[in-house]
């Protein structure tokens, strides 16, 4: 057929099925929409980290690199200097602060050069030679944004907290502002070496140094530089930080991807449902078509035009909708990864993004369009009228021994292979589909037998309805809908809690160590990572109401492609490590090998990885390299890379320093937190770069911190739960304006508006009720599975809990709220005139 023809052919149609194909349409579009946001969010946050690293380091080919923030001696950057293949050395010092400004505060890396950055570095360092480099002067730029964000937007004097004081620096703001050559949002603060230096009080350290090495060089120079590194410092790829930063937020795309793709195949079932409500108009189509003498490929050529134009127009609404979510909903803001990595919230929008979205868009078009006329597009319109039974009768046994094998394919997947959960999802699902019809035909017989017990004129015209060969496609539609949304909002929100829960309990049971803490300001600093010279723990221990105070130690360690969190709490500590987190490994046993010594709990897939086992020895590439022997197995504490556990004077000993990373401060019996904290803070004084804080608070702040890292999937399940009974409430609202013909025959026969109405919302409470009644036990399986998806795969700590609760909710809510919105299109549908049923 011409192209012209079928387009005229669809023109002509459309009008009749409007309503349909507007809600096919939006279901795509929120499959489609999904897809992309999450894509986006996930691209933009480790496509961030790479520009911000790009744009600095430039041409640099490696770096030596400092295992500590205290660094190295200076002079070594003449010896790498003086190395054959050496084109160029560029010395760095990075510290962690926090900016001051009138309006605010703000954790920055503070990062200190010299001239040769800017000449050699990317895009971001050439931007900055307006700084004044190569001087000793107190001067430093920030982002614009973040200049903005502390109200410093004009040349000024900002105070910097770094280590345990506070001092004062020129802030040159506008050098790094916005654009493609820029630093965006990111906590990145630029100074000249000597400046940071004298504010850091590491005269004469580096932490870092970038080289490039001559063409064809670069393994000798690497060789050399392992040669001087010796087993004190790093030899790693210039660039490593990207490597580092996606290894941490792998477990944070997989989470999200995961929930994601569960949302956009709840959308696009949502789609294919909606599209089912078309079927008898395309049936008739198809009845049509053949009788007019269309080859089957003419047809397929006119389907395949319905399925085009919804695609287009669905995935162009669906991009639209994702650029809104990816910006409000979808944020790529790392949450805690900031604590370890300077990044920022940027944008990048990839075409890869931009093609999964639409592909996935235009597939589910396309199958949702054909797949259910399959047999009609083959067969004969004379066997049409053959068919008496439902479509899936006579099925159903084999239905339901193909749900068999996906529930134990789903359940391989549990126990062998969570890294699969995607698929088992998807297995999970299609197991749901499949006992779907053997539900509507059992509770529809079971209504015929309470029908009988219970005689009432609207139930019986409800199971009219319900038995209708005509309506089966539809009311598996409307069930299928109500079962995938309860499933899908089921499966994510009990999954979240449970992550919610294990988060909570660890972060509990690290803060539980001391009734108030005091800690370097600044978000960053949330873990307790940044050190400070000890010169208040004597003051402290003679305030008032204080009865001891401990030195706790901390930082983040490289080890290998993983940024690890080293915690080390008190000798003397009760619980080290919270017994909830312990996964392998007598908790008792390994709390008394720390105090003792020699001993480190460390996280279950960082020991996979290195093939250790409780009780080996490793060596912890520490600063100064120290041999331990793994006391327990533990979650990964909610630092995704993993964590490491060991007593505070181990880490003096590994670290080559005593300062502290916090100060552990423990309150006689009587004393009130909150009177001792005031005290703690006037004896520290007004200058101080510490801030004090209550166990309580500080555990209300990583209960804050945990339930932002998981606001993408509570999200997520709103989205779901909102979709859904929009869906729900167009498809019942759809079926319902459809039947007004045979609602005024009805009224022909001598039935009263009440009893149709009534028989409608029966009808809805009905094909609801069983589909979210499956959907609900389906759902509990699925939260199994992304549970233990993310214990496993991830290390994240989750404690199960029984998600009842959840599942009864998701239930009763998703069946009322789209019952009660029916009642409006069911009432008007119900008032119709009994004169439509006549001809003209």
């Amino acid at each position: 057929m011409r192209l012209s023809s079928i387009a005229r052919l669809y023109r002509v149609r459309i009008r009749a099925r409007l309503t349909q194909e507007l809600f096919a349409v939006l279901g795509i579009a929120i499959g489609v929409s999904l897809l992309f946001s999450s894509q986006v969010a996930n691209t933009s946050l480790n496509g961030s980290v790479e520009r911000l690293t790009n744009g600095i380091v430039g041409r640099m080919s490696l770096q030596l690199d400092a295992r500590d923030s205290h660094g190295f001696e200076e002079r070594l950057l003449e010896e790498v200097q003086r190395l054959p293949g050496v084109q160029a050395a560029v010395p760095v010092l990075e510290q962690d602060a926090n900016v001051v400004g009138p309006k605010g505060q703000e954790s920055v890396d503070l990062v200190g050069t010299d001239p040769r950055l800017a000449r050699l570095g990317g895009g971001i360092a050439r931007h900055v030679s307006e700084v004044g480099l190569g001087s000793r002067a107190r001067v430093f730029t920030l982002p614009t944004e973040i200049a903005e964000r502390i109200g410093a937007t004009s040349i000024r004097s900002i105070t910097i907290q770094l280590g345990s004081g506070s001092k004062h620096a020129l802030l040159v703001p506008g050098l790094l502002g916005r654009g493609g050559a820029s630093l965006g949002d990111s906590p990145i603060a630029l100074a000249p070496l000597r400046a940071v230096q004298t504010l850091a009080g590491l005269q004469g350290r580096l932490t870092s140094i970038y080289l490039r090495a001559a063409p064809n060089r670069s393994s000798l120079v690497r060789a050399e530089l392992e040669r001087i590194a010796g087993d004190r410092l790093n030899v790693r790829p210039a660039n490593f930080a990207t490597t580092l930063f996606r290894r941490a937020a792998g477990p944070v795309d997989q989470s999200t991807s995961l929930f994601s793709a569960l949302s956009a195949l709840v959308g696009f079932l949502f789609a294919f449902n909606a599209l089912l409500l078309t079927v008898p108009q395309r049936r008739s189509l198809i009845e049509d078509l053949h009788l007019d003498g269309y080859t089957r490929r003419m047809i397929v050529e006119v389907l395949l035009l319905d399925a085009f134009v919804l695609g287009v127009i669905a995935s162009a609404l669906g991009l639209a909708l994702g650029e809104l979510l990816s910006q409000v909903l979808f944020s790529s803001d790392p949450g805690y990864l900031s604590f370890a990595f300077p990044v920022g919230e940027q944008r990048i929008v990839t075409a890869w993004s931009v093609l999964v979205a639409v592909g996935g868009g235009m597939l589910a078009a396309t199958v949702g369009v054909l797949a259910p006329l399959r047999a009609e597009i083959v067969e004969r319109p004379s066997r049409w009228h053959a068919r008496s039974s439902p479509v899936w009768r006579g099925r159903t046994p084999w239905m339901l021994a193909a749900a068999l094998v996906c529930l134990l394919a789903t359940t391989l997947i549990l126990v062998l292979s969570p890294r699969s959960a995607i698929v088992g999802v998807l297995t999970l699902t299609l197991a749901l589909l499949l006992c779907l019809p053997a539900a509507i035909e059992l509770v529809v017989g079971a209504s015929g037998r309470l029908h009988r017990l219970q005689a009432g004129a609207a139930s019986y015209l409800a199971l009219i309805e319900l038995r209708s060969r005509a309506n089966r496609s539809r009311s598996l539609a409307i069930a299928a809908t109500g079962a995938i949304a309860v499933f899908g909002t089921v499966s994510i929100e009990s999954a979240r809690s449970n992550l919610q829960r294990g988060l909570d309990a660890s972060a509990h049971g690290i803060d539980s160590g001391a009734d108030v803490w005091a800690t370097l300001a600044g978000k960053s600093n949330s873990f307790a990572t940044s050190s400070f010279i000890d010169s208040s723990a004597e003051a402290l221990r003679r305030v008032p109401g204080v009865r001891a105070v401990q030195l706790y130690r901390g930082s983040f360690l490289d080890w290998l492609d993983r940024r690890v969190w080293v915690l080390a709490p008190p000798r003397g500590a009760e619980h080290p490590v919270a017994a909830s987190q312990i996964v392998s490994g007598n908790p008792l046993q390994a709390a008394a090998r720390l105090r003792a010594g020699g001993w480190a709990v460390i996280s279950k897939a960082i020991a996979s990885e290195r093939g250790l086992r409780i009780g080996d020895a490793f060596t912890l590439p520490s600063p100064r390299p120290t041999t331990l022997r793994v006391a327990a197995l533990s979650t990964n504490l909610g630092w995704s890379p993993g964590a490491i556990v060991l007593n505070a004077d181990d880490y003096a000993r590994g670290w080559s320093s005593t300062d502290p990373s916090a100060y552990l401060i423990q309150l006689t019996p009587s004393a009130s937190a909150t009177v001792v904290s005031r005290r703690i803070r006037a004896t520290l004084g007004p200058r101080t770069a510490l801030q004090v804080e209550t166990r309580g608070a500080r555990e209300r702040m990583h209960f804050a911190q945990a339930a932002q890292g998981l606001s993408r999937l509570t999200q997520i399940r709103s989205l779901v739960l909102i979709a859904a009974i929009l869906a729900m409430a167009a498809a019942m609202g759809a079926m319902i304006w459809q039947r007004r013909a045979r609602l005024a025959d009805m009224k022909v026969d001598g039935f009263s508006r009440v009893v149709l109405w009534r028989a409608l919302l029966w009808e809805t409470a009905a094909l609801l009720g069983v589909g979210c009644a499956l959907g609900a036990v389906f759902g509990l399986y699925g939260q199994l599975l992304l549970g233990r998806a993310l214990a496993v795969v991830n290390g994240f700590p989750v404690i199960e809990a029984t998600p009842l609760p959840v599942a009864l909710g998701s239930f009763a809510l998703i069946t009322a709220v789209a019952v009660a919105i029916v009642a409006v299109p069911g009432y008007l549908a119900a008032r119709v005139r009994p004169s439509i049923s006549f001809p003209e």
